[in-house]
């Protein structure tokens, strides 16, 4: 019995002491808007406004010029296929030109990567790794 409250004291000793030893630790200063936030959110800027002002009518043009899939002459809708009539509710947002939450979505996404690599690629760089291929040197 002596033995294991001797092991037990000592244990409670060596947590205190880790205690102890972690509070003298260094401080995480959290920042809100740090530069990391900075580029991501300036590259999925740039991607919404890309995605919204220059993409959106460059396909909805080539949408209109190539026209509806027809079937016998006549569209799918005015076929019979009740299914082929494009979807209205819930992904609409009230946007003018039609810019939806899956080209949101699908934007934003691609600001991310663009953000991400851009992140990684000033990391490297700092880090001192060539991220420039030696072709463009």
């Amino acid at each position: 019995c002596a033995m294991v409250a001797t092991a037990a004291s000592r244990r409670g000793t060596m947590r205190a002491a880790g205690r102890r030893a972690g509070a003298r630790g260094t401080r995480q200063v959290t920042r809100a808007l740090s530069d990391a936030n900075i580029v991501i959110c300036g590259a999925n800027a740039a991607m919404l406004a890309l995605g919204r002002w220059v993409f959106l009518p460059y396909q909805r043009r080539r949408v209109e010029a190539a026209g509806l899939p027809v079937q016998n002459g006549e569209s799918h809708f005015a076929a019979g296929d009740k299914y082929a009539q494009e979807a209205t509710g819930v992904l609409q947002t009230g946007d003018p030109a039609g810019f939806g939450i899956i080209d949101t979505l699908a934007w934003g996404s691609l600001g991310h990567v663009l953000g991400f690599a851009a992140l990684a690629g000033a990391s490297a760089a700092n880090s001192g790794i060539n991220v420039v291929p030696t072709w463009l040197n």
